[in-house]
């Protein structure tokens, strides 16, 4: 009230009659503490400047202290103290934000070397051989990974040096010359030379090593030129030549004594001596001699530098089942195939990603050309008609694969978007067989033509993907009165009793055509003979021709229009029903990074670039 009565005399009080108050009351820093919210206004807001001059040249600092601020929330209401509060926070989270954006532009995350793979394979490893391996996957998938070829596919599929720095093609195209990388050396320290590419072609070639690559260099012959350059030459041009190159080169020092009849006993066959990223560290057998698990390390002689993950185990299963059994239980990182019956077991089960590679590979019915009753166009067309390809991508593959009308997949040489299709169509189908003769009478169940019934198997593989599709097919067929008796072959007895023969009707199986899509293995007249890949015992004069001529052709353009003529004859000529063609899962614990590959011709690839894989990561400043 005193301050009050003294302000209320003068509209301007003297600066003396403030510091007696000041110092009656021994006012601190923060004098306005001691005022009333309207005594406070009076003193600061309503008398000017006189009195903020006499409260400021109290103060030490023209900004507020720690403990001052301390005391600001007691004069602030409800609805001030909640707005500072929010000021501060966005502050806070400004800051945070500026720190996180800082860091991420600064700094690097980069592969660092470490960790561990652990990784299920399906089947027991034989002949870790390159040499011997291409029947079998899990042969194939640790060759890859121990020896390294004169040439490479690349995460793109391209075809790329590996041990050979360089090469060249003759005019002709007859003649290969590959020049090797210096300063190469076996993963035991032994120096690699052109010796040691002369004995693997030489080995693949003898007859009594029966490997599965000599169909492929049969006419080729190779000579040395110095200690790191050989020379090629084919009886005629053939463009996908280069690719056959990509088979493990073996070393002459370890194999040079193992007469050829031993060389499927030789212990080499699953303790290797190689040239590629990892080479053999270990293996543990159970008592019955089966290999449980197979451990490789990096090759510390590889021209190619050092892979990020120091070891890789592989166990080895009977099964797919116990695989997965594995998987869901963490003992194992990757699976190297998923079958689609079971991928969802692994759904929602751990941490994991599902790789979907694709393959030149088709699945297809083909129709045997020697068949009486098959070898009317009109009767292959009714049944092209009435199936559902959609129906059976997603009911048999779940999905997985894409829909195929000819035998070259996309992406390929030769891929024609517009090729002739038969489009899914009951009643169109139903028409062509009446239009045929092909009559369905009251009380019968199929068609008949005179005494004739419109019958015949289908035979495939018992394998979930194609018995299903075969069950569709069936019913299918059976829509349009065409009689269909399934029959399922196991796996073991399918290549012996009914491949190599030829003993079957119909015939629902896949083909892997490889990276280059030579249609000749598969359809040529030639190849229906024995045990050659035309499944269907296809002939066309025209188709043949195109087919010689296409394999010699280099420019891609031109080979290319080759395949679409050829493919135009083969669709309307319908040896064979096309389906679809199916991706390889492969399931990858998503600790593991650096897996760029979405294409493969054989299920090893997906180790292409094998060397960028990581698990480890470490952070540098940019």
């Amino acid at each position: 009230m005193l301050i009050s009565f003294l302000f209320s005399q003068s509209s301007d009080p003297p600066a003396y009659i403030l510091s007696l108050i000041v110092k009656r009351f021994s006012l601190p820093n923060r004098i306005t503490g001691l005022f009333t919210r309207k005594e406070h206004h009076t003193l600061l807001g309503g008398q000017g400047e006189v009195e903020k001059k006499i409260v400021f040249s109290l103060a030490k600092s023209r900004f507020p202290s720690y403990a001052q601020l301390h005391y600001l929330p007691k004069y602030l209401n409800p609805r001030e103290r909640l707005a500072l509060r929010c000021l501060v926070g966005l502050i806070m989270i400004a800051l945070v934000f500026v720190g996180i954006r800082f860091y991420e532009r600064n700094v690097e995350i980069l592969p660092d070397y470490g960790g561990e793979l652990v990784e299920a394979l399906i089947g027991q490893p034989q002949y870790i051989n390159p040499v011997l391996a291409q029947t079998n996957d899990t042969d194939t998938d640790l060759t890859r990974l121990i020896y390294s070829g004169l040439l490479r596919f690349n995460e793109q599929q391209e075809i790329v040096p590996d041990l050979a720095e360089q090469f060249e093609i003759s005019e002709d195209q007859k003649s290969y010359t590959l020049k090797l990388r210096s300063g190469l050396r076996w993963s035991d320290g032994e120096p690699l030379t052109s010796d040691d590419v002369l004995f693997t072609v030489e080995t693949i070639q003898d007859t009594a090593v029966l490997s599965p690559l000599s169909p492929s260099l049969r006419g080729v012959t190779i000579e040395r030129l110095d200690d790191l350059t050989v020379r090629f030459t084919l009886n005629e041009p053939f463009a996908p030549f280069l690719t056959t190159l990509t088979f493990g080169i073996l070393p002459t020092h370890i194999w040079g004594d193992v007469l050829p009849s031993n060389l499927r006993l030789a212990e080499y066959n699953t303790r290797p001596v190689g040239s590629g990223p990892y080479m053999f560290d270990s293996l543990q057998k159970n008592r019955a001699g089966d290999i449980r698990t197979y451990t490789i390390v990096p090759n510390p002689y590889y021209f190619g530098g050092k892979p990020f993950i120091p070891k890789i185990t592989f166990r080895i299963f009977p099964d797919f089942e116990t695989a997965m059994e594995a998987a869901k239980s963490r003992k194992v990182d990757n699976v190297s195939f998923v079958p689609r019956n079971l991928k969802s077991e692994l759904i929602n089960e751990r941490d994991v990603n599902f790789k979907a590679l694709l393959l030149p590979q088709y699945t297809a019915v083909f129709f045997y050309q020697k068949n009486e009753l098959l070898k009317d166009k009109s009767i292959r067309e009714a049944l092209a008609r009435a199936v559902n390809k959609k129906e059976i991508l997603s009911q048999a593959l779940g999905g997985d694969g894409t829909i195929a009308d000819g035998p070259i997949p996309q992406g390929f040489v030769g891929f024609h978007k517009d090729i002739k299709k038969y489009d899914f169509d009951t009643a169109a189908a139903r028409k062509v067989l009446d239009d045929s003769g092909w009559a369905f009478l009251e009380g019968e169940t199929v068609r008949k033509k005179g005494s004739r019934e419109l019958r015949f198997t289908l035979t495939t593989v018992d394998q979930p993907e194609y018995v299903k599709t075969a069950e569709l097919l069936k019913q299918y067929w059976e829509q349009i009165q065409v009689g269909v008796e399934v029959v399922i072959i196991e796996p073991s007895q399918f290549e012996r009793e009914i491949l190599r023969p030829k003993k079957y009707e119909a015939l629902l199986y896949g083909e892997l055509i490889g990276f280059d899509p030579d249609p000749f293995p598969f359809w040529h007249s030639s190849q229906s003979l024995g045990e050659g890949l035309n499944l269907a015992s296809y002939f066309n004069k025209q188709a043949d021709k195109l087919l010689e001529e296409a394999r010699k052709i280099n420019n891609a353009d031109e080979r290319s229009a080759k395949y679409v003529e050829f493919q135009n004859l083969l669709i309307d000529d319908l040896p064979a029903i096309f389906l679809y063609t199916p991706s390889y899962t492969y399931a990858i614990d998503e600790k593991v990074k650096g897996v760029v590959a979405t294409r493969i011709t054989v299920p090893a690839d997906r180790f292409n670039g094998i060397t960028n894989w990581y698990i480890k990561t470490r952070r540098e400043w940019k």
